[in-house]
């Protein structure tokens, strides 16, 4: 078992998921198979196979064991990703009637069609995998996920855009990328390719993982891979890499084995001599002389440089393979002690390939925390205190796909980058493939008119946003104005002025920052004319009784209301205003009257506060003179409640336009 998890952390296959396996029904086994059945255990899939196919041609008259060894080739392919023969030999194990014996046939039918994106087909096999005896848990979830995949590749809830990198791939297992540039120019990557060192993996039926460089000319196209020097490749596996902020420093994981000896996995670095580099030295993150049997991979710096993140088996973690990190102090060239990242991070399955985005999101793969099979892709955004994240959550459709989809990296600065997968229609067995959000467009579209008549205004607009972008426009004879042509971006916030000559000038605000998808944003205008002398009103202003400062509590702030006149203010800087404050017919008259007048001038000294001229404004307080609702006829009304009503609509604020003339004098 140490030899086939030591394959996991320089290739992640399917292979490497598939880490426990309850061989079908013990009781095929004979000493035909033995031999067979502890290459199988051992990891050694490529020999195992070829014993179990020996075996399948040699029975004739033995149904139970044919299915047997049929089922097993199909399991040793499974595993070494040879898709097809897979299913050719699964199938021969149904025509010897094995599903009879064992219902793991159907689960791991389903799972093949599943990840070779055959949704329906695989639903089939889980539904028989059920009713054949197997776990129903796991049959229904199994359903579900493959149904939810269908669902996602036919209507795609994110606007990612996924492509094949071509010249990178080969038809081996291309994975584990790591940008070797500040500009995002250069990667360098894990390969099996024919051109890789060693012998073949008796793990993966492919060459040793070596490590390949390829660079992109100013069209964007790619270069050839190349392999690393022979201080960095050797005879064994090395893969997932990693640099420091400054580009001088390269890790990555190396697994020294052979047939018989097995070593730990460790994190080595090497320093940048131009095109080549320097001596691989280990980075000693755990002492090898007191566990010398912890894997240890997947490095990655934080943004800032100051944790080294790894992935790691050791004692203490949450399950299989958990993301630890340490401290990293540049000026000593020194590592701190393991800390493991947390319930929000690791889960009782397996986590790896952490990567970190500009922003400081983490981005990492899991075995259990997604939903749509094999490895997911997750994401956690910090959250407060040092290496502390907020619980992560599966990336969308096509990111995470029903293969393995792992390794993601982003370009400094962008929303684009690259990942590894595993899914149907790549070149090799795992390839790389680049990923990007194409930017959204957003169009901002109005409509102006007279609020009492409806009739459409030719205003002129104008929409100013937060990072100093202006733009005018003014609306045709129909009221309609837009700006649809890039104006628009998603991070500022746009602030909107309304003005047309005779008329109260008005506006808004909006923001883009939240939208998911291209956009477009309609607002009506409705513009009232300005009269002189009119009464307009405006939102209530609440008083505590018999007092005459603003309410302001739990349930109402006053303030607010009076920042409805606040804003129509700045935007009408020629206009004066008078504050009208009016109580209903109870009390005395002399008392109201001064209680309004009161009233009033607190409003008028609110806006003052707020940076209106005082020469703009005047306070009249009118008590019960005005009315609204006359006496008689709230006494006609049928119930307190509307009698109460009447009486506040009567304690109102309001205003009047007394002048659109003023000029400042500053």
């Amino acid at each position: 078992m140490h030899n086939y998890l030591q394959a996991c952390w320089t290739h992640i296959a399917t292979v490497c998921l598939l880490m426990t396996f309850t061989i079908g029904a013990g009781l095929a086994q004979s000493e035909l198979t033995a031999e067979a059945d502890q290459l199988f255990e051992k990891g050694n899939y490529v020999k195992a196979e070829f014993e179990f196919e020996d075996v399948f041609e040699k029975v004739k008259n033995d149904v139970e064991l044919k299915g047997y060894s049929a089922f097993m080739c199909a399991e040793c392919n499974y595993k070494l990703r040879n898709f097809e023969k897979a299913e050719i030999y699964y199938k021969k194990a149904d025509a010897a009637q094995y599903d009879r014996i064992d219902p793991t046939y159907h689960l791991r039918l389903g799972e093949l069609m599943s990840m070779q994106e055959d949704f329906d087909e695989a639903i089939k096999y889980f539904i028989e995998y059920k009713e054949n005896g197997g776990v129903a848990s796991l049959a229904d979830n199994l359903i579900q996920t493959a149904d939810n995949n269908a669902v996602e590749m036919m209507e795609p809830s994110s606007r990612y855009i996924v492509d094949n990198l071509i010249r990178l791939n080969s038809e081996a297992y291309d994975y584990g990328a790591g940008y070797a540039s500040k500009k995002s120019d250069e990667v360098i990557f894990s390969s099996s390719r024919e051109v890789a060192n060693g012998d073949i993996d008796v793990l993966t039926g492919e060459r040793y993982m070596d490590l390949f460089r390829s660079s992109q000319d100013k069209k964007d196209n790619w270069s050839t891979p190349e392999p690393l020097n022979s201080t960095i490749n050797t005879e064994f596996n090395e893969g997932t890499v990693t640099f420091d902020k400054k580009y001088k420093s390269m890790y990555f994981t190396r697994c020294i084995s052979d047939e018989k000896s097995s070593f730990a996995c460790d994190i080595y670095r090497a320093e940048s001599m131009g095109s080549r580099f320097g001596p691989a030295e280990l980075v000693d993150l755990i002492n090898r002389s007191e566990d010398d049997s912890s894997q240890v991979g997947h490095a990655c710096f934080t943004v800032d440089n100051e944790y080294l993140m790894f992935v790691s088996d050791m004692p203490g973690g949450f399950g299989g393979k958990d993301i630890w990190y340490v401290s990293y102090d540049d000026k000593k060239d020194e590592f701190g002690s393991p800390v493991n990242m947390g319930p929000n991070i690791n889960s009782a399955g397996d986590e790896m390939f952490p990567a970190m985005r500009y922003d400081g999101a983490l981005f990492y793969s899991s075995t259990e925390l997604g939903n749509a099979g094999g490895l997911d892709i997750m994401r956690a955004m910090p959250a407060e205190g040092e290496m502390k994240f907020e619980k992560a959550e599966a990336m969308p459709y096509p990111l995470n796909s029903s293969s393995d989809d792992f390794g993601l990296i982003f370009e400094d600065g962008e929303n684009s980058g690259i990942f590894t997968s595993g899914r149907p229609g790549g070149k090799g067995k795992d390839d790389l493939y680049s990923f990007r959000m194409p930017p959204m467009e957003f169009c901002f579209q109005g409509l102006v008119f007279d609020a009492a008549t409806r009739n459409e205004l030719p205003a002129n607009v104008t929409v100013k946003g937060s990072n100093g972008d202006s733009y005018s426009v003014k609306a045709d004879a129909n009221g309609f104005f837009s700006l649809c042509d890039g104006q628009i971006k998603q991070m500022p916030n746009y602030e909107v002025t309304v003005e047309y000559e005779g008329y109260i000038t008005v506006g808004d605000a909006f923001t883009m920052q939240y939208a998911t998808n291209s956009t477009t944003f309609t607002r009506e205008y409705p513009m009232i004319e300005v009269v002189l002398d009119k009464e307009y009103d405006m939102p209530t202003v609440f008083y505590p009784f018999n007092e005459a400062e603003l309410l302001v509590n739990g349930e109402v702030n006053s303030a607010d209301s009076l920042n409805y006149l606040l804003e129509l203010m700045n935007k009408n800087e020629t206009f004066v205003i008078q504050l009208e404050s009016h109580t209903d017919s109870r009390g005395n008259s002399g008392y109201n009257k001064d209680l309004s007048q009161r009233r009033a001038q607190t409003c008028v000294d609110y806006l003052i506060g707020k940076g209106i001229e005082r020469d703009r404004l005047v306070a009249v307080g009118y008590g019960k003179e005005r009315l609204l609702i006359s006496d008689d006829e709230i006494d006609r009304m049928a119930t307190e409640q509307e009698k109460e009503e009447a009486h506040q609509a009567n304690r109102r604020t309001s205003f009047r336009i007394i002048r659109y003339d003023y000029e400042s004098q500053n």
